[in-house]
């Protein structure tokens, strides 16, 4: 029997140039089809937890479906291996945190484009190179459409700066404690981020109080979900007090409005998110929060440093929500921390109101 004849399920077809090309099964092509799917299938779900519009991944599906239509018979011994690959990428832990950075991003093309390319030279038939240019397509639309995912990991307040780095946004809302998320303005945004120190932060917060205010009014008016509008007039209350000069009763009332909110959110998990009476509770629960949430919560650590009035602790300088609800003193009670404290609160209102309408759209 000639070659040709034993050369099955596979058909064999010429190329205008008489080049003997393997073509797939149906059945073989859709199981290829569905190991490809996954990829977009987690892309199109990322991109949805991220507020992306789901248009910007349309080009990946395209591609991929360029791709499951004409693929060739020598990448079925690897099929097995890229499927492995596949599933190891999509299920990595990057895609659960805020670890998924534009490094991240270009490292998983980087693997994608390997476990293609990396037989490309023992298996050059005309078939496998035109299935290599196609999935060279298909990755070249997965980075373009990442690229778009990355840049809304943002929030809007933020996504103005030019190579904004998230570890110098984590410096600002988990070290300084200073709110970042939907407030303030984009120019203020990056004056905060660029200070070289948490002091010079503050004297920009008194610097900018104004603006700020203008910027919370603002972020609250568009808090419209059932489960925000119970709050917004109690934060315009506060805001109201601070811009009138009662930076006290606005620092009062946005404590009790941060406490309100960290337990509404987390439930009786907030404990894991504040520090302990040992000192031995660490930030690491935080790794597990989406990095919209990420950065909405983070502020959360420094504004429930342990204070305890009975055992001498010195009234801190910065804001501190144990210290405004357990001592009256001015060294606590200023027009920074009620600026920090109405900031704060603006800005997990404005997040959980996002929360919530997504829920509800969805």
């Amino acid at each position: 029997m000639a070659d040709d004849e034993r050369e099955t399920p596979q058909e064999i077809e010429k190329t205008p140039e008489g080049a003997r090309v393997a073509q797939l099964t149906p059945e073989q092509q859709e199981e290829l089809r569905k190991s490809l799917a996954q990829v977009q299938q987690f892309l199109s779900r990322t991109a949805a937890s991220l507020s992306v519009n789901s248009e910007a991944l349309m080009a990946v599906a395209r591609a991929q479906q360029v791709v499951a239509e004409s693929v060739a018979a020598p990448l079925l011994s690897a099929q097995s291996a890229m499927q492995k690959q596949l599933s190891t990428i999509i299920n990595s832990d990057l895609f659960k945190t805020r670890a998924l950075l534009q490094a991240n991003l270009n490292g998983i093309a980087e693997q994608l484009i390997k476990n293609v390319d990396f037989r490309i030279g023992s298996m050059a038939t005309g078939a496998l190179s035109n299935f290599a240019g196609q999935y060279a397509d298909f990755l070249a639309n997965v980075q373009a459409s990442l690229a778009k995912v990355e840049f809304s990991f943002y929030p809007p307040n933020l996504r103005e700066i030019e190579n904004l780095k998230f570890e110098q946004v984590e410096s600002v809302v988990m070290v300084d404690g200073i709110p970042l998320y939907g407030i303030p303005r984009a120019s203020t945004a990056e004056e905060l981020i660029l200070a070289d120190s948490a002091s010079k932060r503050r004297m920009l917060l008194e610097q900018h109080w104004k603006s700020i205010s203008e910027d919370c009014h603002e972020l609250v008016a568009a808090c419209t979900a059932e489960f925000t509008a119970p709050y917004v007039p109690f934060v315009v209350a506060a805001l109201d007090a601070l811009d009138a000069g009662h930076a006290e009763a606005a620092q009062a009332l946005a404590s009790s409005l941060i406490d309100a909110l960290v337990g509404a959110h987390f439930g009786d998990d907030r404990k894991n998110y504040t520090p302990d009476r040992s000192g031995k509770r660490t930030t690491e629960a935080y790794d597990d929060l989406e990095i919209h949430e990420f950065i909405a919560f983070a502020p959360l650590w420094q504004a429930y440093q342990q204070f305890f009035v009975e055992k001498g602790d010195a009234v801190p300088e910065t804001y501190s929500r144990h210290a405004t609800a357990h001592t009256v003193s001015p060294r606590q009670y200023n027009r920074c921390n009620a600026m920090q404290a109405l900031m704060f609160a603006c800005s997990m209102l404005s997040y959980l109101d996002f929360e919530r309408s997504q829920i509800r759209a969805a």
